[in-house]
C-alpha cells in the first residue's frame, strides 16, 4: 500500500463530497434503491451501501473529466504503471463512490466489508479452498471525502498479507489474527484528498470501532492492465 498525504485539492474533493451526499440522498429508505433522475441502474447495494461512481454525474458532477479528476494528480499515473508493471487503464464501470456508516447511525441490511481482496473481483470462488484460483489484475485508488480511521470508518489491511488469491474462507478475522501478528495490522488516519493505492492480492476490510460517531463518503478507481 501507497499513501500520498494531502494529494487532492479540496476543489476537487468537495463537489464530490457534495455529489456524493446528494446521491446517497436519494436512496429510498424502504424499497432499498437509488432514484436516479433519469432512471438510469447504477448497482446500488444496500448492503455495502454503494454505487458505481457514474451516478455522480446525475447529482452535481459536470462531466467525465471532473469525476476522474483525483487521476490527474501529479505521479499518480506513473506510481500506478509501475505499481503494474504496465500501463493501466481506469474502468468506471469497476469504480464506486462508498457509504460507511458509523454503529450508531447503521441500519439494516447495511454491513462494513468484511475482510477480502480486490484480487477476487469476478473469480469464481467453490465451497472449498483451492490453490488453482487466479487473482484478477488489477490495483485500487481509493480517495476519502471525510476524515477517516478516528471518528469515522476508515480502511484496515495487514501489511504483508498473501502473495496469491486466497479462499474467502480463509480470510476470517480470528484465523488472520491468528496467522499475524499484531504489528502487521494497520488502520491508517487519513484526511479528506489522501490517496491510498493498493494491490490486488492486498488483505482489507473496513475499520470501524464502536465509538466512531460520524458516517464517511469515499471514492475508488479501478485501474486494469490497459491490453486486457
Amino acid at each position: 500500500m501507497v499513501v500520498l498525504h494531502a494529494a487532492i485539492p479540496s476543489g476537487i474533493v468537495l463537489p464530490l463530497r457534495g455529489a456524493a451526499e446528494k446521491c446517497f440522498a436519494a436512496v429510498d429508505p424502504i424499497h432499498q434503491a437509488l432514484v436516479s433522475p433519469a432512471g438510469a441502474s447504477y448497482r446500488f447495494s444496500p448492503f455495502s451501501h454503494s454505487v458505481l461512481l457514474k451516478a455522480l454525474l446525475e447529482f452535481g458532477i459536470d462531466s467525465h473529466e471532473d469525476l476522474v479528476a483525483p487521476l490527474s494528480t501529479e505521479g499518480l499515473s506513473d506510481l500506478l504503471t509501475d505499481a503494474m508493471g504496465e500501463p493501466v487503464t481506469c474502468r468506471l464501470e469497476e469504480s464506486w463512490v462508498r457509504k460507511r456508516f458509523a454503529p450508531r447511525n447503521a441500519r439494516s441490511p447495511y454491513q462494513p466489508n468484511v475482510w477480502h481482496q480486490d484480487g477476487g473481483l469476478g473469480v469464481a470462488f467453490g465451497t472449498e479452498p483451492d490453490a488453482a484460483l487466479k487473482m484478477t489484475k488489477l490495483l485500487t485508488c481509493w480517495v476519502p471525502l471525510h476524515p477517516c480511521g478516528r471518528n469515522s470508518p476508515g480502511l484496515e489491511f495487514v501489511r504483508r498479507g498473501p502473495e496469491s488469491l486466497v479462499h474467502y474462507t480463509e480470510l476470517d478475522d480470528v484465523m488472520l489474527r491468528q496467522r499475524y501478528s499484531a504489528d502487521q495490522f494497520w488502520s491508517p488516519e487519513l484526511q479528506a484528498g489522501d490517496i491510498v493505492v493498493f494491490l490486488a492480492r492486498s488483505v482489507h476490510r473496513t475499520y470501524v470501532t464502536p465509538d466512531m460517531m460520524e458516517d464517511r463518503l469515499s471514492v475508488e478507481y479501478r485501474f486494469f492492465p490497459s491490453q486486457c
